[in-house]
């Protein structure tokens, strides 16, 4: 349970950027985009460090690097709360994204030691609810915060969040390993296991639908004259569905095959663009962004869940490299959420013709070839 709530204030960490930028920019005296630059500067960070704490945790061990991972982002947010200027907000927001870039990867690789596939398969569905009700709760809690407070009083709460985490975390049992995980012969052990492969293919599609070209939904719906607020509000549907599909699953776990799961995953992304192509507007963006997130429960937790066992030899480094293959995929939908954007209409609408195309060939291939894998990898003892 304490690292479902981990996954939640890392999250929470995350989501509460975006609608600080233009409160922290006032206050500051500095400009929006200048404020704006450290998204950027977290998301870097965040990716960058997957690697270097997967590496950390196959010598320190998982616990450790996760209690000293959450104790540096109660530093960094503490750090946050105290800035003076954008340069030294951005680095402060850096160092948590840095920092908590050990969090999600630790989670998923703590669960693929210590659980077997059908207790992990619970525990993604759980996983998958903490972080979109960390989302959530971010940003509804750094606007709450912001209007009635400071904004700096959102980041001593998340600092006091991470260091009651560290008292916690540490009383975590460390996991048995049984093999010592080098980073070269991890990556050369990935590149030659066309499971491990074709399981982060399938990630980097989930990551241009589920990440990239969804943000682009709220753009799309003010093109066609809706406020920024009831584009927000319909798009937050994707969380929504995705806390109460996530723990409807657990009812079915154990009579539907993860194959199942995958086909009604592609389906529903195939729907959700099919119906964005016939008509933006708030109707169907708020369908869309339903069947979206009904995607990432059922699609995404079981695609985790496929990957901690296709990688139980290099399950760290595993992990680390199926985090950057979604987040991959994240950008390369964003960057043609933005040519989209610049074509107004029409442009939106080639965009989801091309992603409904996408989602039916995930649907059709990811499905088969779950049906077709064998699991490898249980925890000893179980």
């Amino acid at each position: 349970m304490i690292l479902i709530v981990a996954a939640f204030v890392a999250m929470v960490d995350r989501a509460v950027m975006p609608p600080l930028v233009p409160v922290v920019a006032a206050d500051l005296g500095s400009s929006v985009g200048a404020v704006g630059h450290s998204l950027t500067v977290y998301a870097l960070a965040y990716a960058a460090f997957q690697l270097v704490w997967s590496t950390l945790s196959t010598r320190w061990g998982r616990i450790r690097v996760l209690t000293v991972s959450t104790a540096l982002s109660a530093v960094a947010n503490v750090g946050s709360a105290l800035a003076m200027d954008p340069v030294m907000y951005s680095v402060a927001r850096g160092l948590s994204g840095a920092a908590l870039a050990a969090t999600i990867t630790g989670v998923l690789i703590y669960f693929g030691d210590t659980l077997t596939m059908k207790q992990r398969a619970v525990a993604m569905a759980n996983l998958a609810a903490a972080i979109s009700l960390g989302l959530a709760a971010g940003t509804v809690a750094a606007g709450v915060v912001a209007q009635w407070w400071s904004w700096r009083w959102v980041y001593v709460g998340i600092a006091v969040a991470c260091a009651v985490l560290v008292g916690v975390l540490a009383r975590l049992k460390e996991p048995s390993v049984g093999s010592s995980e080098r980073l070269l012969t991890a990556v050369r052990l990935i590149a030659v296991n066309p499971w491990a492969m074709t399981i982060l293919f399938f990630a980097v599609v989930e990551g241009v639908l589920l990440i990239g070209v969804f943000n682009y939904l709220p753009v799309a719906l003010q093109v066609e004259g809706a406020s920024v607020l009831a584009a927000g509000l319909v798009t937050a549907a994707f969380g929504v569905t995705v806390v109460v599909a996530t723990q409807l699953m657990k009812l079915v776990l154990e009579h539907w095959p993860p194959w199942l799961l995958l086909l009604f995953a592609g389906l529903a992304m195939t729907a959700a663009y099919v119906a964005l192509t016939v008509d933006v507007s708030l109707h169907s963006v708020l369908a869309g962004s339903s069947l979206l997130g009904l995607a990432w429960a059922l699609g995404h937790t079981t695609i985790q869940t496929w990957m901690t066992d296709a990688v139980a030899d290099t399950r760290a480094t595993g992990m680390s490299f199926f985090s950057l293959a979604l987040f991959a995929g994240a950008s390369v939908g964003a960057a043609l959420g933005g040519v989209a954007a610049g074509g107004g209409g029409f442009g939106f609408a080639a965009l989801f013709v091309a992603s409904a195309a996408v989602s039916l060939f995930f649907a059709v291939t990811a499905s088969p070839a779950r049906a077709r894998y064998r699991v490898r990898g249980e925890p000893a003892g179980e």
